[in-house]
């Protein structure tokens, strides 16, 4: 993406904002209590905005050559097999202390999965970290 259309669409998306801005900071010194309800409402449609351009602008990033292409492929190819991995070795059966607490199964079994994927990522990054080592001092 060209870089002039990013500054002018941020600079564009700035002045709108700070015009907006303006006009609910006069409604509040003005005392207009739904001045603020609707500032609340405002943060979130910001909030929203801001994220949809981050990913927007992410995706055409990653798009824009395919050699990034590919490696976020790949990368993403990685994340699904240890999430499916992590899903089949998740316990399906409740245990005693999710039967007392009325836990789903449904529940039980992502709660496992989320589990399993910290713990594979842990030792993911333990093993990275000593082949990393490793390959520095063979290198030397």
């Amino acid at each position: 993406m060209n870089s002039s259309l990013l500054k002018r669409i941020t600079n564009i998306a700035v002045i709108a904002l700070a015009a907006i801005g303006i006009v609910f900071a006069f409604a509040f010194i003005a005392g207009m209590n739904s001045g603020l309800d609707i500032s609340f409402y405002l943060v979130y449609v910001m909030i929203f905005l801001v994220a949809l351009i981050i990913i927007g602008f992410t995706i055409a990033q990653i798009v824009s050559t395919r050699q990034s292409l590919i490696r976020t492929l790949i990368l993403l190819g990685v994340a699904l097999v240890i999430i499916l991995l992590a899903f089949l070795i998740a316990p399906s059966e409740l245990s005693e202390v999710a039967q007392r607490v009325g836990v789903s199964t449904g529940v039980y079994k992502w709660a496992g999965t989320l589990m399993n994927i910290t713990y594979i990522m842990f030792f993911g990054v333990i093993i990275a970290l000593i082949g990393s080592l490793i390959y520095t001092k063979i290198k030397k």
